[in-house]
């Protein structure tokens, strides 16, 4: 089987899956489920050949390139800083938390009807409040 067969095959099940779900004749936990579980194994699988592919695609001479009906672009891991080994950023960064909570206790307490003031009576600001989707978290 070749795989843009086998990828056709896999997108087709999947399509309908979730056309059977949609139209009521699946429960969509069922099916949701299922789809959750299926994608932690490609995940997985992913995690598996990713070193191996990067290898492989190093040694094709360029960043960018097309292979086997793909276009391919290998880039560089980020360089990143960690501060919390610097004790004046970490009391600055304490303090920054602390101004976070304050302000956060401030809008919480203010959604509840109560007063919003510090110890001198001045206001405190609230922070800019957005909310997240709901997610369903699958376990097994």
């Amino acid at each position: 089987m070749s795989k843009d067969l086998f990828y056709q095959l896999r997108s087709q099940e999947i399509a309908e899956f979730v056309e059977s779900a949609e139209n009521g004749d699946t429960n969509a936990l069922i099916v949701y489920a299922s789809l959750k579980r299926t994608s932690d194994l490609l995940s997985d699988a992913i995690k598996q050949v990713e070193a191996i592919a990067i290898d492989e695609a190093s040694k094709q001479g360029e960043k960018t390139f097309e292979a086997y009906g793909n276009r391919f672009e290998l880039r560089n891991g980020m360089t990143r800083y960690s501060y919390k080994n610097i004790s004046a950023w970490n009391e600055k960064s304490n303090e920054l938390k602390a101004i976070e909570e304050r302000s956060k206790m401030a809008y919480i307490a203010f959604s509840k009807g109560m007063l919003t003031a510090d110890e001198y009576g001045e206001d405190i600001q609230f922070p800019e409040v957005s909310f997240t989707k709901d997610c369903l978290i699958v376990k097994k």
